[in-house]
């Protein structure tokens, strides 16, 4: 897999497609793990049974809100400091504006009995070092993992929890090299590099 994206980032400008290796890196982890049933054999932790669809859509009950509502300030504080870091980070890099669409899209998912949005340092590393640029990349992310809740979550209940960990370490690489930055960045200044 680093090998192919390394092949990937030389001749980026030559090919139009990236090669989607941590797609093929899944498929290849599943279709191995089902045929050596490597979870009954060698007791390797997989992903386990994914339900199929979605729940009926209906506002969310407030029973619960006045115990929930000191958890769930803290939590908004930690989820939002965290957006505007991968915000900042990938905003400066492509020029993005999503503090609307992370407001909107959390107001509808909540009517689906959705977890609150925040934001994916991996996936939006993932996203970033696959190439994505625009916005349709998670629209198209949104589109495939749509298509897996409703009917191919069973196709990845072999798939071994150690090529989700490969691919996530592989594509945060980038990012924690980013920590020799940090002295570069303190002489500069301190509350900046800390942030």
């Amino acid at each position: 897999m680093y090998v192919v994206k390394r092949l990937n980032e030389r001749y980026k400008a030559k090919i139009r497609i990236l090669i989607p290796t941590e797609l093929i890196v899944v498929i290849i982890g599943a279709l191995v793990s089902y045929h050596l049933k490597l979870n009954e054999k060698d007791n390797v932790a997989i992903v386990g049974t994914i339900e199929c669809g979605l729940p009926k859509p209906k506002l969310p009950g407030f029973n619960q809100s006045s115990s929930l509502f000191t958890s769930s300030i803290l939590i908004d504080i930690v989820s939002l400091s965290l957006l505007i870091t991968v915000a900042k980070m990938f905003g400066q890099k492509h020029g993005y504006r999503e503090l609307f669409a992370y407001g909107m899209s959390n107001m509808i998912a909540s009517c689906f009995h959705c977890f609150p949005n925040a934001t994916s340092l991996s996936r939006s590393t993932v996203q970033d070092s696959s190439g994505g640029k625009t916005i349709l990349v998670g629209g198209f992310t949104s589109i495939i993992v749509l298509i897996v809740i409703l009917a191919l979550g069973p196709l990845f209940k072999p798939l071994p929890n150690t090529v989700l960990a490969a691919i996530i370490i592989l594509n945060l690489k980038g990012l924690l090299f980013q920590v020799k930055d940090f002295k570069y960045y303190y002489r500069i200044d301190r509350l900046e590099a800390v942030s």
